[in-house]
Parts: structure tokens; C-alpha cells; sequence
């Protein structure tokens, strides 16, 4: 700790210290890797290695309100003296004073962030399993090597190009014959269990409501012919709200059926071009940014052997089938289409492409 307090308050940024403890196999809290917000934490929360006040050795008590608190000097718990306390609180004093610091506050960017680029947040490195980050303005690099230390994979990779990539095996690669035939004969085998369930269960709600119709028969049977106890009517009263209840459920229309396009891979290569030259258009690049974002689960960039990387998307067949469908009303949805279905499928979607 007093290595992290020295570090920062002679300029070392917190990003630059969680680095050196990994690269030092210096064990972080819980005995995991060090992060940099581990150790800059939250003014407004007082959290974070470096503002965290206990380590002066200043105990404090909080169950109470505030004006009872007690404080009190334990120098023998000391661990960070006054004198480097104070140069480091003075250099965040500094920092968040700093006009790039100001800047940030001031946009509030907590309260409108959305994503920014078509892959944002859905790009993993396959060696470790961690998202790319931006790194420059065109370029994608794995946090975990950028932010941490812990992973030797430092190559980027740009940004526009993978995009451009990833559309490309949206359009061409996801809907291949031999996927779309395995996902139609996923689709009625589904659909041909769920019907014989809910056929079952017609049949049980049926055979119910004869059962309790002959109980109420029977009870205001014996009320007409004079009989009277304590919990009569309330037995009365519950069979007739069980009855109102297996009604309603009898009449309640059943889901609409699932239409799958006889020429579904090519209405969904024909939407995602569309979709792509829409990108291109102001007016539309909003809607076909989101629509586009919603047919990929994750995007992961390989390391070959050699050099170069190969590109694995991930992309929700369920999400282009109603990207494929012609018009709202022949969608799946996920009213129709059972969330067992709503599965992912993996293509290559680059060989060798190159790495910066």
C-alpha cells in the first residue's frame, strides 16, 4: 500500500501502478489482478486505494449518525504517514481540478451513453476471453494487456475493417443452407412438442373443470335442500373462483404459428445489404445501427499462428429470422418463437486478417 501512495503522489497514474504490481505477480485484493480503479476509486464515494483515509491510521465509526461519530488517532495501525497522505491527496486535488478532468464532469456522459460504434462492447479477445477497448481513434486492442499487464497479446486491430468484415459474414456467411435447415427442423421439432404440451394440458384443465362443475352441482344441491354449516360458502365461493379460473385459461387464444420463409437466406443477405447502405444515410443510420447490433452475441478475434487473426462471430438466428421476415406480422418474435430457440451460431467470418 505504501508502494501505491509513493508511486501516485510521485506522478505514476493508477493505470501505470496496477500494471507494474501485475507484471510483479503482487497478489491485488482478494488475491485478484490489480485494476486501476482498485486503486483511483470514486471521489464523491471516498473509495479507492489511494483515498482510502482508514489507512492513516485514523479509526472510524459509522453505524451512527454523522455527528456522532467518533475518531480517534491509532497511530500503531498507521500504515501511510501524514506527510505522504497529504501529497497524494494534494495531487488528486490537482487532478480533479484539471481542465481535461472538468471536461468530463461537465458532458455527463453517465446519462447519455449509448453505443458509439456498431461493435462496441461485443468484441473479445479468444486467449483470455476479455473485450477489446479503443485504443486511438480507429483501433481496437484487449483490455486486459492495455489496462492490466496480464494478458502478452498487445496487437491491435482496426476498427473499421472488422466492422466492415462482420458485415460481410452477416450478409453472406451466418445463413448458409446448411444453418438455416438445421434451425427450420429445430423450429417444428419445438413447436411440435410444445403443441403436444399444451394439448395435454387442455386435456387436464378439461377433466378439472368437469370435477369441479360436479362438486358445485353438488353443493348447491345441498344448500337448496336446507343444509347450512360454517364453511359452506366459503367452499362454495373457492370452486367457483377455481371454475372463472380454468375458463379463462381455456379461452385464451393460443400463440400465433411460427411462418418461416420458403427463401429465408436470401431475404436476410438482401436486409442486411439494405441495412448496411443505410448506415450511410443520415436518417436511417440510427434504426439500422441498432437493428445490426441486435444480430451479433459477440465478435472474437483469434491469434493465428504465424501471424494475422481469425475472426469468430457469434450471431442469434432467431434475431435474423426477424430480420429475414418481409413484414411485422410473419415474424417469429419472441411471442411466437420458444426462448429455447433463440440460439447462437459461430462462423468464421475472417481468415488472416491482419493485425496493426
Amino acid at each position: 500500500m505504501v508502494r501505491i501512495f509513493e508511486e501516485f503522489a510521485t506522478g505514476a497514474s493508477p493505470r501505470a501502478i496496477a500494471r507494474q504490481l501485475n507484471a510483479d505477480a503482487i497478489p491485488g485484493p482478494d488475491g485478484r489482478p490489480w485494476l486501476d480503479t482498485t486503486i483511483r476509486g470514486h471521489a464523491q464515494r471516498g473509495t479507492g486505494i489511494i483515498r482510502n483515509e482508514p489507512a492513516t491510521g485514523r479509526r472510524i465509526s459509522r453505524p451512527n449518525p454523522k455527528a456522532a461519530w467518533v475518531v480517534e488517532a491509532v497511530p500503531e495501525l498507521r500504515i501511510i504517514d501524514d506527510a505522504l497522505w497529504d501529497r497524494v491527496a494534494e495531487r488528486l486535488q490537482v487532478v480533479q481540478a484539471s481542465p481535461a478532468s472538468k471536461a468530463v464532469r461537465e458532458s455527463r456522459f453517465w446519462e447519455k451513453r449509448r453505443p458509439k460504434h456498431m461493435l462496441t462492447g461485443l468484441v473479445v479477445y479468444g486467449a483470455c476471453g476479455h473485450p477489446l477497448a479503443a485504443v486511438g481513434r480507429d483501433y481496437l486492442r484487449c483490455a486486459r494487456a492495455t489496462r492490466h499487464g496480464l494478458c502478452k497479446n498487445r496487437a491491435s486491430v482496426r476498427r473499421s475493417a472488422l466492422e466492415s468484415i462482420v458485415v460481410e459474414a452477416l450478409q453472406h456467411n451466418v445463413t448458409q443452407p446448411e444453418i438455416v435447415a438445421e434451425f427450420v427442423a429445430a423450429v417444428h421439432e419445438e413447436l411440435n412438442r410444445t403443441r403436444g404440451e399444451e394439448t395435454a394440458q387442455r386435456a387436464r384443465l378439461e377433466k378439472r373443470q368437469a370435477a369441479v362443475d360436479r362438486q358445485l352441482e353438488g353443493l348447491i344441491t345441498a344448500i337448496a335442500d336446507g343444509l347450512r354449516s360454517p364453511g359452506l360458502q366459503a367452499r362454495l365461493d373457492a370452486l367457483e373462483a377455481e371454475r372463472a379460473d380454468i375458463v379463462s385459461q381455456l379461452l385464451r387464444p393460443p400463440p400465433s404459428p411460427v411462418r418461416l420463409h420458403p427463401n429465408l437466406a436470401e431475404l436476410y443477405g438482401r436486409k442486411v445489404a439494405t441495412l448496411q447502405e443505410a448506415l450511410h444515410v443520415e436518417e436511417t443510420r440510427a434504426e439500422a445501427f441498432e437493428i445490426l447490433r441486435s444480430l451479433i452475441d459477440k465478435v472474437i478475434v483469434h491469434a493465428r499462428e504465424g501471424g494475422g487473426v481469425e475472426i469468430e462471430l457469434i450471431g442469434e438466428i432467431a434475431s435474423m429470422v426477424e430480420a429475414a421476415s418481409p413484414n411485422a406480422k410473419s415474424r417469429p418474435g419472441k411471442g411466437g418463437l420458444d426462448e429455447s430457440l433463440r440460439r447462437s451460431v459461430k462462423v468464421v467470418a475472417g481468415a488472416g486478417f491482419e493485425p496493426a
